[in-house]
């Protein structure tokens, strides 16, 4: 189905977490051409990510932090019919770059879902966060930014807009910048609902993810709007049992119903 070859491309220093990802992705992958490229000793994100792709042999690319787990069974079908109508796509995104924080513009802006690591039960399992964004639909395209954790580009999108290892030369606002490039550059940016990720990573917001997104709103301020940010945004966020659960519990009827709930609170006036 995948032809050519799609290209897996992971930027990692720790042994046992690539192993985990690369070996999730193989399974995943079994039957469908592609190949797994790690880079062990990126001097940043966007530098390691620059030197996979001209490693890479393939004309989809998947760029994946190494702390992620797709826990939906049909990745590779996901990802062709995403390809059908994007040239980029991630898991969560928002329509509307307002600043280096990508989530800033709120609702009705906001789009994906996610699953993060919860604390363990009193029987020791494993539980999960599952955090909705927003969703409309299987696919929603019209995005201006995403997150990096997980997302797919056409080959040709990050040759026009490569990453800037210049500018993001460390670990933060590599993603939102390229995704953001290349919304402006005229590709399709979105999302698939159809590819239930856990990232065990909530992310980092100190000195240095602020430093980058100082550079970020320098670097694009010509392009974005002066607009005052929301007093405050929301996502739906529930405790599962288990991994089997983010994908039982949260079909996509679900998400939809989550997501109007949420568009529709958040569009009331704030006493």
């Amino acid at each position: 189905m995948l032809d050519p070859r799609l290209s897996v491309l992971i930027c990692s220093i720790d042994a046992a977490k690539y192993a985990a990802v690369a070996a999730n992705y193989t399974r995943l992958l079994s039957g469908y051409p592609h190949e797994i490229i790690g880079i062990h000793d990126a001097r940043s994100l966007a530098e390691g990510y620059n030197r996979a792709v001209r490693k890479a042999r393939g004309e989809v690319l998947l760029f994946s932090h190494d702390d992620v787990e797709i826990v939906s069974s049909d990745l590779a079908p996901a990802i062709v019919r995403a390809m059908e109508t994007l040239d980029v796509f991630g898991v969560v995104g928002t329509s509307k770059v307002l600043s280096g924080y990508w989530p800033a513009a709120g609702h009705p802006f906001l789009h994906g879902w996610l699953a993060q690591p919860a604390p363990v039960g009193q029987d020791g399992s494993q539980r999960f966060y599952v955090g909705v964004f927003g969703v409309d639909g299987p696919l929603t395209a019209g995005l201006q930014g995403l997150d990096g954790m997980f997302f797919v580009a056409r080959r040709a999108v990050v040759e026009a807009v490569p990453f800037d290892e210049q500018t993001f030369d460390g670990f933060h606002g590599y993603d939102l910048d390229f995704s953001f490039a290349a919304h402006l550059a005229g590709f399709s940016v979105g999302t698939s609902a159809e590819i239930a990720v856990i990232h065990s990573s909530g992310g980092s917001f100190g000195e240095a993810w602020q430093r980058y997104a100082n550079r970020f709103a320098e670097k694009h301020r010509d392009r974005l709007p002066h607009e005052v940010f929301p007093a405050k945004w929301s996502f739906a966020r529930t405790l599962v049992e288990s991994r089997e659960a983010i994908v039982r519990d949260y079909p996509l009827e679900r998400l939809i119903a989550i997501t109007h709930q949420l568009r529709a609170a958040a569009a009331q006036p704030r006493s």
